[in-house]
């Protein structure tokens, strides 16, 4: 019974970081002009905390000081706006409580079943570890895989000592709250009633869910992130919404900056975004700027903070002279074998079963547009990707891909729900149409 006032209070917990600070300017005209949804300003609310955890760690700052510092600013925020607060207003939002069900059901499966995956034991929880015993990032070289980056574990360390610091598990929570609220965000793309966006993102759940990727794996935070990517890519594309687009570019470049620390391929992936965003939609000059400047401080921080601390990405992961040798025999094997996995991995995944042959009915039964081309780039990119890092490695990469592949498939599929959403769009407009 106590297990479950911790996840009852821990969820809670979560929730009322996701809150604030953006709700207390919702009368505010600049935000508000905005219109973003609830579950946005959460969304909102978990990137900007996630680039301040990350700050916290880099610059080895005590996290209860920050937890201070973070709920004195809610406090003083609220203080300032009370007087704008209407709560004759107040409503009850179903779609919240649905989402705070499935969390609690999730987190209540995590306790149930604790047990870590092969790379949660040899990598990820030493690095929490070391951040929930106040060791910084230097101290992280007496562990494996000191190149893998760690703002993953962080998180997870973060909300394993606060507000209890008791069950481990409590820390896998925020995986938990990100994933589900991503599935509700891309939900929400969906031209519905609410009681049809609901069973859309249950229905997404039940298709994704399984405990392994809540193991302690880094794959689910890539999943969920790139799924608020691309809730706000759609956004974007909705020529409906007020958009101040310097506030979504930020918070896009947010989202880089969290791929780039929480596995090494985020970076690409955070990149196969941001080109794929900029290719397709009709940026400003000023903007276009911002968004090359933002990726490149990003980028140029991870180089920083690399060469800072000796970091060098382990030589066992490519045999770059081997590949550059051009043994015809060997590309082709390697070719044969990515592209023969490839299809077995992709065939299994329910989220590709459902959404590439849906992508491709899309694009020959309908006039493409911005946002389907947008899927379209990124598709392309992260398959050149795929090919290309199982093609540079070694040369055992049968091994490898029945190792890591159909991770490396997942963490990139949250993007391709769009092709449902912009189907249902379009088979719900023809549908309000024939009523008319």
């Amino acid at each position: 019974m106590i297990e479950i006032f911790y996840i009852i209070a821990q969820i809670l917990f979560i929730l009322a970081i996701a809150y604030f600070p953006i709700i207390l300017f919702e009368n505010n005209v600049y935000f508000n002009s905005l219109k973003f949804n609830l579950l946005d300003k959460l969304s909102i609310n978990l990137i900007f905390f996630m680039n301040l955890l990350f700050l916290t760690s880099i610059l080895n700052i005590n996290t209860y000081n920050i937890l201070y510092i973070y709920f004195f600013i809610i406090i003083l925020f609220f203080i300032l706006n009370f007087k704008n607060f209407n709560f004759n207003k107040f409503k009850i939002n179903y779609f919240l409580i649905t989402l705070l069900i499935f969390i609690f059901l999730i987190s209540i499966d995590i306790a149930d079943q604790i047990f870590f995956s092969w790379d949660t034991k040899t990598n990820w929880f030493f690095k929490t570890l070391n951040f929930f015993q106040n060791q910084d990032i230097k101290n992280l070289k007496e562990f494996n895989n000191f190149d893998y980056p760690h703002l993953g574990s962080f998180i997870w360390s973060f909300f394993w000592q606060f507000p209890f610091e008791s069950y481990e598990y409590l820390g896998r929570i925020f995986y938990v709250f990100l994933y589900v609220l991503s599935i509700f965000s891309i939900s929400n793309c969906l031209k519905l009633e609410i009681y049809e966006k609901i069973i859309f993102s249950i229905l997404l759940i039940f298709i994704t869910y399984n405990y392994k990727l809540f193991s302690g794996l880094q794959d689910v935070v890539i999943f969920s992130v790139i799924l608020l990517f691309s809730r706000f890519s759609f956004i974007i594309f909705q020529k409906s919404y007020k958009i101040n687009n310097t506030l979504i570019i930020l918070i896009m470049l947010g989202v880089f900056n969290v791929l780039c620390w929480i596995k090494n391929e985020g970076i690409f992936y955070g990149l196969f975004l941001l080109i794929s965003l900029a290719i397709t939609y009709s940026f400003s000059k000023r903007d276009k700027i911002l968004i090359l400047f933002g990726s490149i401080t990003i980028l140029s921080l991870r180089l920083f903070l690399f060469n800072y601390y000796n970091t060098e990405l382990n030589p066992g992961y490519f045999e770059m002279e081997k590949t550059l040798e051009f043994d015809l025999i060997l590309i082709f094997y390697k070719l044969k074998t990515i592209t023969f996995y490839s299809f077995i991995y992709l065939t299994q995944n329910p989220i590709y079963f459902l959404t590439i042959p849906l992508l491709i009915f899309i694009v020959f039964k309908y006039p493409i547009k911005n946002i389907t081309k947008f899927v379209l780039y990124f598709l392309f990119l992260n398959i050149v990707f795929i090919y290309f890092t199982y093609a540079l490695k070694m040369t055992e990469v049968e091994l490898l891909i029945k190792a890591s592949m159909s991770r490396v498939i997942f963490q990139t599929s949250g993007i391709y729900f769009l092709a449902i959403v912009i189907y249902i769009n379009n088979y719900a407009k023809f549908f309000n149409f024939v009523k008319k």
